[in-house]
């Protein structure tokens, strides 16, 4: 009778977990890629073990130039090759992204926020974005507060910061906590950044049953409190400064300040500016207003009217606050509460849904500092799986600072904590209000990505690409760990102490370098025609007036690329009931014009345009009367690149040769990586065959500092192997757009895949490429022996699949040339080293000479009954020599030990041939030797 696998007797069960399977062998399937991202941290390696992990740190392909020949975008690979290696059967590799020295981060003015350094001075507080490049331009900020409240018991404060308190709270207070306690009646806070914490009283647990914590009642102090005095103004007319970003503060000319008086609740200032439109703070930035006799205010800006007080000049309102440490006196009799205060960080990109950080600490003190937050780097560093486990749980990120919110890492960064004190809540809700854009710094995206200058630099290390492969590894590993100031290897030598990766790749090494285009020149919008005059023989209300030109019309970003989401902002026209007209035209004098919007608003943001010129304006209208257009607007959406590639007939192959040699050579002085190569895709089989002889010859020219493969670097030949053509390649996020990209992220996942699958020593030939649907050029066929003679892989079209029937490094030695041989050799280098190291500072006698050739043989013969060696025997496929005819006495006193590992690899079988025999009346077909 059968019984539910669920059902148990009643009694006692022991289950024993079977311990995990230890891998035998090393892993040969791990990936490096090296090449240009949206995002990321740079000359970092990331570990990326799916598609989704990719695009949360790097994002999306970065847009370099416009191919004019072909009339299409030019865009990085690396994305494309990350891609191509898992839809092919790579389950993890590491990523490098690479820049030029010139990369910039963007910085964000926090809404609501200030720092209050360890002496005192006040300042606006800025986040950085997570990584260097032009990608966060489009994404604003803002800020919101939670409070929590507690029991105030006593409090009491000096002039000089320092106060203490007496809270009771749900499981009490901790260190790097901030308290804010509230006076009634008054528009002051004493705002206290908890230093230390000491038990008062805990109340008993509740009856009643449930998750609630126990309330402690505790003594906490401080020596940097400060006083927050809200709803004040200067005396006279300050001077207006504004932080836009890192060393970018823009003086504000004051031309008028208007104060309702400390009766009116609460107290907006109205500031009148002397600015441009365009340069008018946004509602949520902060203005520090310097005023002689009251010093320093701060302003956070709620609304932003233009063209209220005439041409050039804007109005801000918002209630001004000032920091200081005397006790105002107006809080000596005033009921106090208290409360504590915790940061919420949230991000907007053009029209997707927020992310947000929620819980943050103003104190550095703060296990979740929102200045603490990493960037791209410092986050590489904190998840580096050899540091990890050694790392103190408080040194550790908070979880959901890993993770991805919602689809990809969190935009921001913290500015770091050093030399601050607390941070200072201004005017922040419960929800947030209004978001801030970032001002990027000077010049264009591309310049700011760091890739305005296409060379071998971008992915080379400058201390390193002039090396032979002898004294590559010491001086990595003098720039690592013993020179005055140790710094981590640069471009694609950081993946040198990566020593689970076996292969490399660098497929954005294969494009023709861009250059700068200029700008066609706009045309200018027409004035508007005036308005029609009324009917004077008709009886006209005494009160006819058309409302007056909501002008001044400004548009941010003014020069947006394609697809860039761009906003139209009008003047605000007093009275009710007055409706705006926002117009659209293609033409300067609006004779296509289309009415974009009707209605009440005054501000309007429109996604989604192509490259082009538009022009826009905007006219009121209050009760069927309608008034004059506003001066037109032009805003020239530029293409998607403003840099333009060099046609094929003036390619440079010379940064491509460097980069190329240094792989080889990298791969050779590790010893166990493969370098995949890959060539431009206007390259045909002559210049394929003339590149592959290039590479392999001692006697060419230095490219960008990087010498040939000397006559002594000729075995390093076998660490790369070289594939063409191109591949259009069906990805799954655009099905029906095929993508042009190079072969060398497809050919790692089939390495990866035939090394998972079936071993490192069984060649990568013969094995479906998958996604591929069509070659970019298809190499002809009666190029195919020639090719092959040259060492290089060629991508076919098979009626089964696409793929290639050779598997061959550029070796010059026939015994290394197929890549299964050279992987074979570099697993049996990984297996020794894991294998030896267990050896070390082992008595070197006799049995221990015995113990290792044992230990070796039973490796060696796991190989070869999976079939890595050739040979009928175990004695024909393989031997490891360990005895006293290799170990002499006088090594043995010298304290070493040599092992020799002699192999005889398979060979596959490359052709068979067939022949077709008649016999009678009947044909048979037999194999022929």
């Amino acid at each position: 009778m059968s019984r539910p696998a669920a059902r148990r007797l009643p009694g006692l069960r022991f289950e024993i977990q079977a311990p995990s399977v230890v891998d035998v062998l090393p892993r040969m399937d791990v990936g490096a890629f090296v090449g240009f991202a949206s995002s990321g941290p740079l000359h970092v390696p990331v570990a990326v073990e799916d598609v989704a992990d990719f695009e949360a740190v790097f994002g999306e392909a970065p847009l370099l130039a416009w191919d004019a020949e072909r009339g299409e975008p030019v865009q990085g690979h690396l994305a494309s090759a990350v891609r191509a290696f898992f839809r092919n059967g790579g389950r993890r590799c590491w990523v490098v992204r690479v820049a030029g020295p010139d990369a910039k981060s963007n910085t964000f003015p926090i809404p609501g926020l200030l720092r209050c350094a360890e002496g005192g001075v006040v300042s606006a507080a800025l986040a950085r974005a997570r990584s260097e490049g032009s990608w966060s331009d489009p994404v604003r900020v803002a800020a919101s507060i939670h409070r929590e409240l507690v029991d105030l018991v006593d409090w009491s404060a000096t002039g000089s910061g320092e106060a203490t308190l007496v809270v009771t709270a749900s499981g009490g207070v901790a260190v790097g906590d901030l308290l804010r306690v509230g006076f009634d009646g008054t528009a002051c806070a004493l705002l206290v950044p908890v230093e230390s914490v000491e038990a008062v009283g805990q109340e008993a647990t509740p009856s009643f049953s449930g998750p609630a914590p126990r309330r402690v009642t505790v003594r906490v102090r401080t020596t940097k409190a400060r006083w927050l005095e809200s709803s004040v103004a200067p005396t006279a007319l300050p001077t207006v400064s504004w932080f836009r970003g890192e060393g970018d503060v823009v003086s504000l000319g004051a031309t008028a300040l208007v104060d309702p008086g400390p009766g009116e609740a609460p107290r907006v200032l109205t500031l009148t500016l002397s600015v441009t439109p365009e340069a008018a703070p946004p509602p949520g930035a902060v203005l520090r207003l310097v005023e002689a006799s009251l010093g320093e205010h701060w302003l956070l800006v709620e609304s932003v009217v233009l063209g209220q007080v005439g041409a050039g000049a804007v109005q801000v309102f918002g209630v001004a606050s000032r920091v200081r440490t005397s006790t105002p006196g107006a809080v000596s009799s005033a009921p106090a509460w208290c409360e504590r205060l915790t940061l919420g960080l949230w991000t907007r990109r053009s029209a997707e849904q927020p992310a947000q950080l929620e819980r943050l600490g103003f104190c550095p003190s703060h296990p979740r500092h929102w200045a603490a937050l990493p960037t791209d780097t410092e986050r590489a560093r904190f998840e580096d799986a050899e540091t990890l486990p050694s790392r103190l749980p408080e040194e550790r990120l908070p979880s959901d600072w890993r993770q991805g919110i919602p689809s990809s890492r969190f935009p921001l960064a913290g500015p770091g904590a050093q030399g601050e004190a607390f941070s200072i809540p201004l005017g922040l809700s419960d929800s947030p209000t209004s978001y801030v854009g970032c001002t990027p710094p000077a010049g264009d995206s591309l310049t700011r990505d760091g890739l305005a200058s296409f060379d071998a630099d971008l992915f080379l290390d400058a201390d390193l690409k002039s090396l032979s492969i002898e004294a590559l590894p010491a001086q990595a590993d003098f720039l690592r760990y013993q020179s005055s100031r140790p710094r981590a290897l640069k471009g694609l030598h950081a993946v040198m102490d990566r020593l689970d990766a076996t292969l490399v790749a660098a497929p954005d090494a294969i494009h023709r370098a861009w250059v700068r285009t200029g700008r066609p020149p706009v045309p200018p919008p027409s004035p508007s025609e005036p308005l029609p005059e009324p009917d004077w023989g008709t009886f006209l209300d005494c009160a006819y007036e058309p409302p007056p030109a909501p002008a001044p019309l400004v548009a941010s970003p003014l020069e947006p690329t394609s697809g860039q989401p761009f906003t139209l902002t009008w003047a605000t026209l007093p009275g009710a009931g007055i409706e705006y007209v926002l117009e659209e035209a293609l033409r300067p004098d609006f004779s296509d014009a289309a009415v974009l919007y009707r209605g009440p608003l005054t501000t309007r943001t429109l996604y989604g345009r192509t490259p082009g010129t538009r022009y826009h304006r905007v006219r009121a209208g209050r009760a069927g009367i309608t008034g004059p257009w506003t001066p037109g607007v032009a805003v020239s959406v530029s293409p998607p690149a403003r840099w333009q590639v060099l046609p094929a007939t003036s390619y440079d192959v010379g940064p491509l040769f460097a980069v190329q040699r240094s792989l080889v050579r990298m791969a050779r002085a590790r010893g166990d990586l493969l370098a995949v190569l890959s060539l431009p895709e206007h390259y045909r089989e002559e210049d394929a065959l003339a590149h592959a002889s290039a590479l392999q010859s001692p006697l060419g020219s230095e490219e960008d500092g990087v010498p040939p493969l000397g006559f002594a670097e000729d075995a390093a030949l076998s660490h790369g192997a070289l594939y063409h053509p191109w591949t259009f390649v069906s990805e799954e996020n655009k099905p029906a757009e095929p993508r042009r990209m190079p072969p060398d992220g497809t050919a790692c996942g089939v390495l990866a895949r035939r090394a998972l699958e079936r071993g490192a020593w069984v060649a990568p030939a013969n094995e479906p490429w998958t996604g591929v649907v069509a070659l970019s050029p298809a190499m002809g066929r009666e190029w195919w022996l020639d090719l092959q003679e040259a060492q290089v892989n060629v991508v076919r079209q098979e009626p089964r699949a696409f793929l290639t029937l050779s598997a061959d490094t550029l070796a010059t030695d026939p015994d290394l040339r197929p890549i299964h041989v050279r992987r074979l050799l570099s697993l049996l280098r990984r297996a020794a080293l894991r294998l030896g190291a267990t050896y070390v500072f082992e008595p070197n006698d006799a049995s221990f000479r015995r113990r290792v050739q044992r230990d070796f043989e039973s490796l060696l013969g796991d190989l070869f009954v999976r079939g890595a060696f050739a040979g009928k025997t175990r004695d024909g496929a393989f031997q490891v020599v360990a005895g006293a005819e290799l170990n002499t006495p006088s090594l043995v006193e010298q304290g070493r030990f040599y092992v020799d590992l002699r192999v005889a690899p398979s060979q596959p079988l490359t052709f068979l041939n067939v022949r077709l025999v008649q016999s009678g009346d009947r044909g048979l077909v037999t194999e022929a030797r």
